[in-house]
């Protein structure tokens, strides 16, 4: 039935590739303007729709960087507010957004902002931090109206470009060829014993829609211990009720059941904004249970907990592993100081 669907809007799918691609050519051909911002710059994007681990990868690319003098600018998915934003503490994740509230408590001696234009974001962002040496852009890779230093293209291992297709018979929100601007790809969410076989296959696969020369990573996601607010760590095998509103909350799950007993896992949309009466309701039915939650759905329902309930909840972290970690560093190192 699913495949039947996919070939039942097949035909709408080359309407949409005809739309974006033209958008793509007068973007190539100058005709849309392209502002290039004169300091370092680097953007992290993607082909697909849904979770392909961005932000981890902001995270990690922070990490990189911190020592840099250095702002974030996002979309500001699914918050309440419009326009541009500097994320402060005062700040709530309504406001500017689950995720990059979440990266600003993780990161506080960088600069955030929210911002849909990116280079409105820009231009607002350099009159509030002149002295800002590089700027990291989040979610960028269609949004043409700015031309980072360095883009870097992320792959899902499990939902890679080059065996998807466009909206709606598939997941892409533009063409496979769209590859081409990535100046670096990481595929992300690879098994950890990923082999040296399977990579080059990836990379061969890659190449078909980017510059031969492209360099490409490989990376997975390494699950932390969940630890609450007083940084005591959930001992294995603890039974656990799972809080998650991700892309993909199986996914999460799963990387938690070889070391815990699940007993129950409520799952809610990506970038659900929970409410009072739902942690209420779920704190009630499992009184003696342990709570795990993703730390981007944390910083939504901390302030629905009382300090009791605060104690009881855990949150996990993700952290991203290079397989060529200091290959990778050391490229963007050079990329940024030679920009």
């Amino acid at each position: 039935m699913l495949q039947f669907l996919k070939y039942l809007l097949f035909p709408f799918s080359l309407i949409y590739k005809g739309i974006t691609s033209f958008r793509n050519l007068l973007f190539d051909f100058g005709i849309l303007p392209s502002f290039q911002p004169p300091l370092p710059t680097i953007g992290v994007g993607n082909l697909t729709v849904g979770g392909t681990g961005k932000t981890p990868i902001i995270d990690y690319l922070i990490s990189i960087l911190i020592s840099k003098k250095l702002g974030v600018i996002s979309r500001g998915y699914g918050r309440k507010t419009k326009g541009f934003l500097q994320i402060e503490v005062s700040s709530t994740s309504k406001e500017v957004g689950d995720e990059p509230f979440m990266l600003f408590t993780k990161n506080p001696s960088v600069t955030f902002f929210v911002s849909e234009s990116r280079v409105e974001g820009f231009q607002k962002a350099l009159k509030i931090r002149p002295d800002l040496g590089i700027v990291l852009f989040d979610d960028i890779f269609q949004h043409r109206y700015i031309k980072p230093a360095v883009n870097i293209l992320l792959c899902d291992y499990h939902r890679p470009f080059y065996d998807d297709f466009v909206l709606p018979s598939g997941l892409l929100r533009e063409s496979r060829t769209g590859a081409r601007r990535g100046d670096i790809v990481i595929v992300t969410k690879c098994p950890e014993n990923i082999s040296e076989k399977t990579k080059l296959s990836i990379r061969n696969k890659i190449r078909k829609y980017c510059e031969s020369s492209t360099p490409i990573y490989f990376s997975y996601f390494e699950t932390l211990k969940p630890q609450n607010s007083k940084k005591v760590i959930l001992q294995n095998n603890s039974e656990i009720v799972l809080i998650s509103g991700l892309a993909n909350n199986l996914g999460f799950r799963n990387s938690l059941e070889s070391n815990f007993k699940v007993l129950k896992h409520f799952c809610f949309r990506d970038h659900h904004d929970f409410s009072r009466a739902e942690i209420e309701q779920i704190v009630t039915a499992y009184s003696n249970a342990k709570f795990v939650c993703t730390e981007k759905d944390f910083v939504k329902i901390e302030s629905l907990l009382n300090n009791r309930s605060l104690e009881n909840f855990y949150v996990c972290g993700q952290k991203v592993v290079l397989f060529e970690e200091e290959p990778f560093k050391k490229l963007i190192l050079e990329r940024v100081a030679f920009i």
